[in-house]
């Protein structure tokens, strides 16, 4: 039986889905495939600040740091690096 893992960034997978955005959207948005955000969503790859501020902006109401807080099994030490564009 497979194992459900818990959202790696869970504020900002509920407000994606409270929105109704689909995510194809966003890849579009980021100028990526579907795989990539998947993947970027996942915490295999991180966000670079750019796609940070893009998702941010879909969610005016929301500071961008709530929205990317990870789990508390996926934080590590905290020092999560960001790719620069």
């Amino acid at each position: 039986m497979p194992r459900i893992r818990q959202p790696v960034f869970p504020e900002l997978e509920k407000q994606i889905l409270m929105h109704g955005i689909k995510k194809k959207d966003i890849a579009v948005l980021l100028d990526i495939s579907t795989h990539a955000l998947s993947n970027k969503l996942t915490g295999r790859v991180d966000f670079t600040f750019s796609e940070i501020e893009k998702i941010a902006a879909l969610f005016p109401d929301m500071h961008w740091e709530a929205l990317f807080e990870r789990t508390k099994n996926e934080q590590g030490d905290g020092n999560t690096p960001l790719n620069d564009d």
